[in-house]
């Protein structure tokens, strides 16, 4: 991938991010379209070759909130019903409501990107 094909990615999944965290783009259809985007793509650079590093190294501010999402968010959120159980929050599981302010957080901790 072109570093300009790879921008262009990484363009479409900042705006999924900034709608969703707007409210424009409900929170699992966020998820249905963004397709743990981190993590599909390898974005931790676990299937990148010597070019890919070197991409994947001139993008990292803009994968680091990616990162930071698939982590933080992604990795811990369930749905509402499951979110009231109480097994579910002791192990730091939370719902979409609590998802959405996290979201939020991050995309006003990275400014404008994503």
């Amino acid at each position: 991938m072109t570093q300009s094909e790879f921008a262009a990615v990484l363009d479409h999944h900042d705006a999924l991010v900034r709608q969703c965290a707007s409210g424009r783009l409900p929170f699992w259809d966020f998820c249905a379209a963004y397709d743990n985007f981190y993590w599909s793509c390898a974005l931790d650079g676990h299937e990148a070759d010597a070019a890919g590093r070197t991409l994947l190294a001139t993008f990292a501010d803009r994968i680091a909130p990616h990162r930071v999402l698939a982590e933080t968010i992604l990795a811990h959120v369930c749905s509402d019903a499951n979110a009231e159980s109480g097994s579910y929050g002791k192990s730091g599981r939370f719902g979409p409501e609590e998802a959405m302010a996290r979201l939020r957080e991050i995309v006003a901790s990275f400014g404008t990107t994503p």
